[in-house]
């Protein structure tokens, strides 16, 4: 497995390249997986870079991003419906770049997994969403959901979810889940929170671990979820 730096060019005046990290694995790639981080982080986010080097391990080629805001120096997120466009452009960008003909997927932490269900609902093509730490809402308003635009994501979804998540409980998640139009699945992380980090009071076995350590865990599973869309 390596690591190499690129830049994607988009067609935005403000930013005409967003910085990309690839994770080629030793052979083939099986699959290509786009990756966005949350809000407030990059795309050097220490558990995104775990999970992308666990699925390249599992042998598919993963493309951590920067998306726009992020790549001109703002802090900032602005309105998740404002970075779907940069969202869709990078997409392209990659796969003209490294795989013209291959399977795609794509998803991200928190914002940028947010980001990319809105693509997808606006007509955006991929074979599935990898959403870690998905915001069903922002924190202490469970009255506020973000998922409006469910029923039009057409692809197949996949959440990894800690059961100590601010922005949404697993229960949340699995009343509403049934809005979308494809098959769905959960896979629960037990005393993880928004960002999978298990403390040690929280663990069922007593034993903490940083997000980073579970998310590199995840490999296995995020790959088998992978492989059986490919036999569907």
């Amino acid at each position: 497995m390596s690591v190499r730096r690129l830049h994607l060019a988009i067609p935005d005046d403000a930013v005409p390249a967003v910085t990309a990290a690839v994770h080629d694995p030793d052979g083939p790639a099986v699959t290509n997986v786009l990756l966005a981080p949350g809000a407030g982080g990059d795309l050097d986010g220490a558990p995104m870079v775990a999970l992308a080097g666990a699925l390249a391990a599992e042998g598919h080629r993963v493309v951590r991003v920067n998306l726009p805001y992020r790549e001109a120096g703002r802090a900032g997120a602005p309105r998740a419906e404002r970075s779907v466009p940069g969202y869709r452009a990078i997409l392209e960008a990659a796969r003209a770049e490294l795989d013209p003909h291959g399977r795609w997927i794509s998803g991200g932490k928190s914002y940028g997994g947010r980001v990319a269900t809105m693509a997808v609902a606006e007509g955006m093509e991929v074979a599935g969403l990898i959403l870690y730490g998905y915001p069903m809402h922002a924190p202490g308003k469970p009255d506020r959901l973000r998922v409006g635009h469910w029923p039009e994501v057409d692809a197949p979804c996949l959440f990894l979810q800690g059961t100590r998540d601010t922005f949404g409980s697993v229960q949340l998640l699995e009343e509403h889940r049934r809005l979308l139009p494809r098959r769905s699945t959960v896979h629960v992380v037990e005393g993880g929170d928004h960002s999978l980090h298990v403390t040690g009071k929280a663990a069922p076995d007593g034993r903490p671990r940083k997000a980073e350590q579970v998310v590199a865990d995840l490999g296995p599973v995020v790959s088998r979820w992978i492989d059986d869309l490919a036999e569907r």
